[in-house]
């Protein structure tokens, strides 16, 4: 069994992930700074519990960026340590930033009996509402998942016979909001079609100046696919930060590993998104194990950056165990 790596973002950093994230921006509510994933760790619980209580649907979905920064093993562990000192209803409304698995799973094991009585109790998706706002602030509301579809693609590389496997999920209006893959090869010295060439320039037309027709996964993935796969995408940010990730991406697979990736673009139903949610986890199809696991968000904007793993980590990760 492969052990998982540290944060790429420190790896020869010994403290949790958590305690080396920034604050959080003071320029939109200046309450949100000291709502950070170490602050909640390290509050007594009467402070942790009036904390969550006056966190609002901004502030939620700040804190679930630095969550969703946090490798699996960190955000497991501050969600037990929460679910040890708050009560059911905090719980549910941190379900916005850490996912309704990660705390249910986290009461089961940390919350004492009355807890996880009172936690079982909550009707799903109620509480106080917060979790309903959040979603909505995101485009995430009842109303505008009804609108949307899934669209799936396998694509065979006729050389090796290795199979990438997509899902998006589309608007309305066809426009993709989240995506799942399964990497498994890479299409080399592929080129574009004059539809898939087409269909960048019209996703591109929905931005503003300087974006280019960005893919969710990139063509040398999943070929061409159209507009299922592309988004309005800062064009400094696509040939910048996420061509590494992609790079990444693909030195994973030429090393024989499985990528399994998902997707999150945010605010739904407009036509830009301002937001990139990646998480992504290597898996060695030997044997089934996890070697990694990573999770980042992007702004849609020009500056982003991405420390990627070089090859000598992955030979290492591949080799622990």
């Amino acid at each position: 069994m492969h052990s998982q790596a540290p944060s790429m973002t420190d790896p020869i950093s010994s403290r949790p992930a958590f305690e080396r994230l920034p604050p959080l921006d003071r320029s939109t509510d200046s309450s949100a700074a000291a709502v950070t994933p170490q602050a909640l760790r390290d509050a007594d619980p009467a402070q942790a519990r009036a904390a969550t209580d006056a966190l609002t649907p901004p502030q939620l979905d700040r804190l679930r960026d630095q969550v969703d920064a946090l490798p699996l093993a960190d955000r497991d562990t501050l969600a037990q340590d929460l679910a040890g000192k708050l009560d059911a209803p905090q719980l549910q409304k941190l379900e916005a930033a850490f996912g309704h698995d990660t705390i249910a799973s986290a009461v089961e094991r940390s919350s004492g009996p009355q807890v996880r009585d009172a936690y079982a109790a909550l009707p799903q998706g109620d509480g106080d509402g917060l979790v309903d706002k959040l979603k909505q602030w995101l485009g995430l509301s009842p109303s505008s998942q009804d609108d949307t579809r899934e669209i799936s693609a396998s694509v065979v590389n006729p050389d090796s016979g290795e199979v990438n496997d997509a899902v998006w999920t589309v608007d309305s209006e066809g426009r993709p909001i989240h995506a799942e893959g399964t990497l498994r090869t890479v299409f080399s010295k592929l080129e574009r079609s004059d539809a898939e060439t087409d269909a960048q320039g019209a996703a591109a037309d929905r931005g503003i100046e300087g974006d280019q027709g960005g893919h969710v996964f990139g063509h040398r993935f999943v070929t061409d696919q159209g507009l299922k796969n592309l988004f309005p995408q800062n064009g400094n940010f696509n040939m910048g930060a996420y061509k590494t990730l992609e790079n990444e991406w693909a030195a994973w697979v030429d090393k024989g590993m499985d990528v399994q990736i998902s997707v999150d673009l945010a605010p739904r139903n407009v036509d830009r998104p301002d937001r990139v949610r990646i998480s992504y986890e290597v898996i060695d199809p030997s044997d089934g194990s996890r070697v990694y696991d990573q999770r980042v968000s992007f702004d849609n904007r020009a500056g982003q950056h991405y420390d990627r793993v070089d090859g000598s980590q992955m030979d290492d990760m591949i080799a622990a165990g």
